[in-house]
């Protein structure tokens, strides 16, 4: 079945993430060659997250930097499977997904599954719910779905 409508109507990236095997060393490499920091750091682990619809913790170390309007996201894999240690092994080093932040993650999930796009990895987290949708084969990058939860003031 041939769509005609847009999947999205508003194609904003707002992060890049590249997989890296050491983070420490990718934080200085890319601090000394454009200059990008200051990085702010993060390890996660999400136990309940989902990776190919199986339950699989989630263990990653992030480091986080601004680079004009796109946040730049270094990851190195934790124990474990993950999206990011698959890609590690199969292609080493490099982007791996581009971020676009929505409001409703449900609706938006839903339209790409419409086009048999599937779900690579997601978790629903107290701060986040992310999705990396399957669009390698088609952009030549996976797509990272992104909805921001409230926080209470």
């Amino acid at each position: 079945m041939e769509h005609t409508k847009p999947v999205m109507d508003n194609l904003e990236v707002d992060q890049v993430g590249i997989v890296v095997s050491d983070i420490e060393k990718a934080v200085r490499y890319f601090s000394s060659l454009w200059n990008v920091g200051p990085f702010r750091f993060l390890q996660v682990d999400v136990p309940d997250a989902i990776l190919h619809g199986k339950q699989t913790p989630l263990r990653t170390k992030l480091a986080f930097a601004q680079v004009g309007p796109i946040e730049l996201e270094l990851i190195e894999p934790g124990e474990g499977e993950s999206i990011y240690r698959e890609f590690l092994r199969a292609k080493g080093e490099g982007l791996h997904h581009l971020r676009i932040t929505v409001s409703d993650i449900e609706k938006e999930v839903a339209k790409w599954e419409e086009r048999c796009i599937g779900i690579l990895q997601s978790a629903d987290t107290p701060m986040v719910r992310f999705a990396y949708m399957d669009t390698e084969g088609i952009i030549g990058t996976i797509l990272e779905l992104l909805q921001r939860k409230q926080t209470p003031k």
